[in-house]
């Protein structure tokens, strides 16, 4: 059963160097609404487009939607007649996104589907037209204030944690999520930091942490476990950590 589209419609075009996604054929009615092949985020949802054989970069694409994955990987579903979501829409497998169109360049009703992997670099999507993306193992790790030194890798989803209990975390490092952590002392958010290209806090306290398309929570040092966070805003339930109160160890979760 195809992932992608809501009839099982076959490609029409494969993957090449020349051609960096597939295409799957129009069939008419119900068997062509597109479907979100996994869980994630709504990057890109652009409408308003119709058939332009001229059309160059991305405007070839027509209407098009891009979903970021939990898992860091993308996908994208061009030349859709429809577009049913918005950029920062949640959406879940399976959900109903657009309908089969010719929008952009195109010569016929058609989807055109394209994975990316976590650089959004385009890969051979043929199987993942019928199978799941794979799965990206997501390493995270925190500072000891006490020890002065960065603890051991943990990975995520699993049952593990980062950090010592007792023993305050002062920054996190975590690989492919985009995240940031509220400094004690200063009593203000850091910037947000992407990926390992630095670690987010000063070696100091914190307590409270945010990280974007991820599950998380902490737990207070001399305290407990706080609730599971689904989501980033500025809400009560939009962070983990309750302010003035130090964390000392760290759970992460992709899905």
């Amino acid at each position: 059963m195809s992932r992608v589209v809501l009839g099982d419609n076959k490609i029409t075009q494969k993957y090449s160097n020349s051609h960096k996604g597939v295409d799957i054929g129009f069939k008419g009615g119900n068997n062509d609404y597109i479907l979100a092949h996994s869980d994630g985020i709504i990057i890109n949802a652009i409408s308003g487009k119709k058939n332009n054989l001229k059309a160059k970069g991305n405007e070839t694409y027509g209407n098009y939607i891009k979903i970021k994955h939990y898992n860091g990987y993308y996908t994208l579903y061009a030349h859709l007649n429809e577009v049913f979501v918005k950029p920062g829409e949640k959406v879940i497998k399976g959900q109903k996104i657009g309908y089969m169109g010719n929008s952009g360049k195109a010569y016929g009703k058609h989807l055109h589907f394209e994975v990316r992997d976590t650089k959004d670099k385009r890969i051979n999507p043929t199987k993942y037209v019928y199978e799941d993306l794979p799965k990206l193992i997501i390493l995270y790790q925190t500072y000891d204030i006490k020890k002065k030194k960065w603890l051991p890798n943990v990975i995520a989803n699993s049952n593990n944690y980062a950090g010592n209990l007792n023993n305050s975390v002062g920054a996190l490092y975590i690989d492919s999520f985009i995240y940031r952590v509220h400094d004690l002392k200063k009593k203000k958010w850091l910037d947000y930091v992407n990926g390992r290209t630095t670690y987010a806090g000063n070696k100091q306290p914190i307590d409270g942490i945010q990280i974007k398309n991820a599950i998380y929570r902490v737990h207070l040092k001399n305290g407990s476990w706080l609730p599971w966070v689904f989501k980033v805003d500025n809400t009560n339930n939009g962070y983990a950590g309750i302010l003035g109160k130090e964390i000392d160890l760290v759970q992460i979760k992709t899905n």
